[in-house]
């Protein structure tokens, strides 16, 4: 299914695009979900160049990943949902948000079984050219991200940040009043900037993706220790390797969740609504594909 490309874009089927579905929103977020494997195929090819035979593969097990997908994990993702909208009108713990985001990142790892043997089926057809440009294409959009997000004095970056919390509260809450954008301003600001330790773990997870698809081309294994050795990478994906930056990484997301959390807790009763009916189209849409799964 993927071997760097299956590995990243799947990973984002079932936690950036599903946090997509859960953060950003409704009609859109549901079209984006259904053209999904459309999309991770595009991407795939963009990555490896695949020949017709490795796009046939990849193509068939994209189609049967978002089958599989709709039907067993959506109905998690609809109660995680639940719970949220459940909770709104209660004061929110920076702990609240915390234990919900590793609820979300746990449900990684039923689509990490699932993707180990397409994983290791299409790494086990990859030519070293095609790893190669794998390679490069990944470390050329970690070198662009690095010289958008890094790039700037500290104050620049600063803005930038701000503007980042202000749009994702302003999708979730509406208007900011004054007082809470100056509060927000001021919670930012004291929030420690670690953009560079993000990106330091994203270009480490490519790495770690190349380094198995060219130990696969190299050692040629079976397909059963191809899978084994696939299904390790993806089981730890989301977890660094290196102790000190997941330190920083786990430091700047409890850092995230005051932030977050602060904001959340001063929305008055309007705000509080649009944030109500936010969430409540997402578990609708949420729904209507699960009811789309059984029909089909």
């Amino acid at each position: 299914m993927q071997p760097k490309k299956l590995s990243t874009r799947v990973g984002r089927v079932c936690v950036s695009l599903i946090a997509v579905m859960l953060l950003a929103g409704c009609t859109v977020a549901r079209l984006g979900y259904e053209m999904l494997p459309w999309f991770a195929l595009w991407q795939i090819e963009r990555h490896l160049s695949l020949d017709s035979a490795q796009r046939s593969l990849a193509g068939e097990r994209l189609d049967s990943l978002h089958a599989w997908h709709r039907q067993t994990q959506m109905p998690r993702y609809a109660s995680l949902i639940e719970t949220a909208v459940g909770r709104l009108d209660l004061p929110l713990a920076a702990s609240d948000l915390g234990a919900w985001r590793s609820q979300m990142f746990g449900l990684w790892q039923a689509p990490a079984e699932r993707l180990a043997p397409d994983l290791a089926d299409l790494a086990l057809t990859l030519r070293p050219a095609q790893i190669d440009r794998l390679e490069r294409r990944l470390a050329d959009s970690t070198a662009e991200l690095r010289r958008k997000t890094l790039g700037g004095s500290a104050a620049e970056r600063l803005e930038a940040r701000i503007e980042r919390w202000q749009e994702r509260m302003e999708w979730l809450l509406g208007d900011l009043t004054a007082s809470q954008r100056a509060e927000l301003r001021r919670l930012a600001g004291e929030q420690p900037s670690d953009e560079a330790a993000w990106l330091d773990e994203r270009q480490a997870r490519n790495e770690r993706l190349v380094r198995l698809a060219r130990r696969i081309e190299q050692e040629r294994p079976s397909r059963e220790e191809a899978i084994n050795w696939s299904a390790a990478l993806l089981a730890g994906f989301w977890q660094s390797e290196d102790p000190a930056r997941a330190r920083r990484l786990a430091a700047n997301a409890d850092n995230g969740d005051r932030v977050a959390a602060a904001m959340l807790n001063t929305a008055t009763r309007s705000q509080r609504e649009h944030m109500r009916a936010k969430l409540g189209d997402i578990e609708r849409d949420v729904m209507r594909l699960i009811s789309r799964a059984g029909r089909s």
